[in-house]
């Protein structure tokens, strides 16, 4: 086995594990509290959301991600990441998943494969670039009219 992809794969897991946990910390709160992202995310983070999600576009520094976690946060009732596998090579960081969420109003649960490419800086993440695999599955859930067809 590769020790160094084995290293690169620990590492990796444990800033995912670190993100994900200071998001969940953050959507649990009362979305005013910066501390628990800034121990994940670098002050100049800019998650690049799909333009085909009720949460669009980019999302830059603390306050805009917890804008965007607290949209997230409206939107579904849970969201959790299952047989997640990851690698770090220099500073980018690939993971790949599947994603599963259920739509706080409808309560109909999502289940795809989506992955993330994300840029390290200082041990913390700086961009991100999620990728669902059927956003149009996503905005069926969320009973986005146009995707019900």
């Amino acid at each position: 086995m590769n020790n160094k992809l084995s290293d690169n794969s620990t590492r990796a897991m444990e800033i995912l594990n670190r993100m994900f946990s200071a998001e969940m910390e953050f959507m649990r709160s009362d979305g005013n509290d910066f501390s628990g992202l800034k121990s994940a995310f670098h002050p100049d983070i800019v998650v690049h959301e799909p333009a085909s999600l009720p949460y669009p576009g980019d999302w830059s520094g603390y306050e805009e991600l917890g804008s965007l976690f607290n949209t997230m946060h409206n939107t579904w009732s849970s969201m959790n990441v299952e047989n997640m596998v990851a690698t770090l090579d220099g500073d980018t960081l690939f993971m790949g998943c599947t994603l599963v969420a259920k739509a706080r109003q409808s309560e109909k649960e999502v289940r795809l494969p989506f992955a993330q490419i994300l840029k390290i800086k200082d041990d913390l993440v700086i961009e991100a670039f999620p990728y669902y695999f059927d956003t149009a599955l996503i905005n069926a859930a969320l009973g986005h009219s146009e995707y019900n067809k």
